[in-house]
């Protein structure tokens, strides 16, 4: 597997969210650690990566083509984490495609998120935007989560258009489930836009968000169920 580096980056904006009571234990709060896409594919940043919880989302990359609206540097990247333990990635700001004839642009964004605290085994994602005029405009957000590299044997797909903007619900052709689970993913997103015929056309997306779900290592489960049984015959020792 392609080694994965991993820079720690002090993220501009640190925000809390969300605080609730844990079992007696403290609080969970939602947080969220925000940089902006310029920063993280800046090839001269110490650290080109945003950390959260046991994610590390890193590798950032992206390839705008013939966009009308799109700049980097006002692309913020946010990683999340709600008070349900449910972790994101965002991409907010405006990518749009605005013309008066016929016109295609696309928006490849590249990341790789790695895990310690347990599997991936399923992602999805979802969509903010719309396609105007309806019947002569086209938008699409497909996206692959690969193994070993980019580009590396496929292990979870999705496919989105103008009028089905969230997986899950799943079509027949998206595999949202990660089999076998990773603790390392190699993520790509291609977002295509097209204007069909004129008179003219406005294509836009302003927020992309990707969820990650996960389990525990089949060791720590394992570990897990033999603790129980020393336990129980411990206990079961005690009482004869």
């Amino acid at each position: 597997m392609k080694h994965f580096g991993i820079g720690r980056r002090v993220a501009k904006t640190v925000l809390m969210l969300g605080c609730v009571s844990a079992m007696g234990v403290g609080s969970l709060c939602a947080q969220v650690y925000t940089d902006t896409l310029a920063d993280l594919t800046n090839p001269s940043g110490a650290y080109n990566s945003l950390v959260i919880g046991d994610k590390t989302f890193s590798h950032f990359a992206y390839q705008a083509t013939d966009l009308t609206s799109f700049d980097p540097t006002q692309i913020q990247v946010s990683a999340s984490i709600d008070a349900d333990g449910v972790y994101y990635l965002t991409w907010s700001g405006s990518v749009a495609l605005a013309t008066l004839s016929t016109a295609v642009a696309d928006l490849k964004l590249d990341y790789a998120v790695m895990a310690t605290g347990g599997i991936i085994d399923m992602i999805d994602q979802s969509y903010t935007g719309s396609a105007q005029p309806a019947g002569s405009t086209f938008l699409a957000v497909d996206e692959t989560a690969s193994i070993g590299t980019f580009g590396g044997q496929v292990v979870g797909q999705s496919h989105l258009t103008a009028y089905d903007v969230t997986d899950p619900p799943a079509e027949a052709n998206d595999q949202l489930n990660i089999v076998p689970p990773q603790t390392v993913l190699y993520v790509t997103k291609d977002i295509g836009l097209a204007a069909i015929s004129p008179p003219g056309a406005f294509i836009t997306i302003s927020r992309v968000t990707q969820s990650f779900h996960q389990v525990p290592e089949p060791g720590t489960l394992l570990l897990g169920s033999l603790c129980g049984g020393l336990l129980l015959f411990a206990r079961s020792r005690r009482s004869s």
